[in-house]
């Protein structure tokens, strides 16, 4: 079967245009769907703390149950030339610090255990953490309180509990 002849050129100034239509409607999918690397998000369990030559990363509190003791977790980073000590100070009134070396990163209670003597939230919601060293000030963060299981099953405080 043959093709009349003004078919072939209808169908060649047709093809661009079905190009154009098929593009436009796959570029919808954009318009509904937002590019997720423009969205600034921490891939982490804990929190990021930024104190000068002094940065921590995920940063959480491990603790088994409400006012009892928590096991402090993270990375601390001392870009600084000289040895800084962090202190980390919880609501009602528990602390502890944590010594970094200059130049150094360490991991915090895989390195040396930090124990908040009370931590007020329950496992799964957070405590407020007030972060400090000598030269930097402090920032106040929010931090999540995870139970000791998986990974920080290790990290589980050994205190007693203060709650059934």
């Amino acid at each position: 079967m043959r093709r009349s002849p003004s078919a072939a050129p209808l169908a060649r100034r047709l093809a661009p245009l079905a190009a154009v239509v098929v593009a436009v409607g796959l570029s919808g999918c954009q318009v509904s769907s937002p590019i997720q690397t423009d969205v600034t998000y921490v891939p982490a369990d804990g929190v990021p703390v930024d104190l000068g030559q002094v940065q921590i990363r995920n940063l959480v509190v491990v603790a088994k149950d409400k006012d009892g003791d928590g096991t402090i977790s993270g990375s601390v980073y001392n870009k600084g030339g000289d040895a800084a000590t962090v202190t980390f100070a919880g609501q009602g009134g528990a602390s502890a610090t944590f010594e970094v070396p200059p130049y150094t990163e360490k991991q915090i209670s895989k390195d040396s255990p930090v124990v908040l003597s009370k931590v007020t939230g329950a496992p799964g919601g957070v405590t407020t953490l007030q972060v400090s060293t000598a030269t930097s000030g402090s920032n106040v963060a929010q931090v999540p309180i995870l139970l000791p299981q998986g990974y920080y099953e290790t990290l589980a405080p050994q205190g007693t509990s203060t709650t059934p």
